[in-house]
């Protein structure tokens, strides 16, 4: 299944070599080992409401705000995650004005729950300045540096994980892209998305802010999810984040299969 880890760390010559993969056009590169290393995971929650945004409804016909059901399905995504892998750190970042770093890197994952609870929606604001995120997520984190990153695998690799809700605001680097690429550059550091917006319409902008957030995968291994007001849909590409990053294919080759017990 997508979110299953190995339990060993060593690598074995055939997990050494680079795996290319066709990614569009172009062919994608991977230049770390396939292993099961210790996540340290960023997560980073929007909390802006924007004027008229719609709830979620679910088949009982109750209604939840979007992040009610964002701190739900990131609660379970913690909770399995950890189960998966008690290895695996967490850190919480606000995103609102400007991003806050509000918990660091814990492998408890009940002291992010606890934080999450305590959110509260937000007045949007005009603008997101991906600048400032990507500043903030280069001043606290210490990327691994191997000698050789095609064989040895690193200590841990570094994920950003990042929920955007709004449907009017178009994120933009006012402050340029210098951290942006000084990150995702590094072999050891992934950048996933998840999009939850309204529906589509000539009102709002979410084919377009789609597009930036698709934009942002320059290495081909991202993963960039969309969801309008779909609970279930919500709660399964949180369970498909649950994937190790360099055990996991490109998101077009996404394939699961129900694993039976005989």
């Amino acid at each position: 299944m997508a979110g299953e880890e190995g339990s060993s760390g060593e690598t074995s010559p055939s997990e050494a070599h680079e795996v290319t993969e066709e990614y569009g056009n172009a062919t994608v590169e991977r230049h770390v080992p396939r292993v099961n290393c210790p996540e340290h995971i960023i997560l980073v929650v929007d909390v802006c409401k924007e004027e008229g945004n719609t709830p979620y409804k679910l088949a009982d016909g109750s209604k939840y705000s979007a992040l009610y059901m964002v701190k739900r399905a990131l609660t379970l995504f913690l909770q399995n995650k950890h189960a998966i892998d008690a290895r695996h750190k967490f850190a919480l970042v606000v995103l609102h004005e400007s991003p806050i770093w509000l918990h660091d890197f814990t492998n408890n994952p009940r002291e992010i729950i606890a934080e999450l609870d305590e959110l509260e929606d937000a007045v949007a604001t005009s603008h997101c300045d991906l600048s400032l995120l990507f500043d903030l997520i280069a001043h606290q984190i210490s990327l691994p540096q191997c000698s050789n990153p095609a064989v040895a695998p690193p200590p841990c690799i570094f994920r950003t994980v990042l929920l955007y809700g709004r449907s009017q605001c178009l994120p933009q680097f006012l402050g340029g892209k210098a951290m942006f690429t000084h990150l995702i550059q590094s072999p050891h550091f992934f950048l996933d998305m998840l999009y939850m917006h309204e529906a589509p319409s000539d009102e709002n902008k979410c084919e377009g802010i789609f597009d930036l957030l698709c934009g942002l995968d320059e290495s081909g291994w991202s993963y960039v999810l969309e969801v309008s007001r779909n609970a279930t849909k919500l709660h399964n590409h949180c369970g498909t984040l649950l994937a190790h990053p360099l055990q996991r294919p490109t998101q077009k080759d996404i394939h699961y299969t129900l694993g039976g017990v005989d």
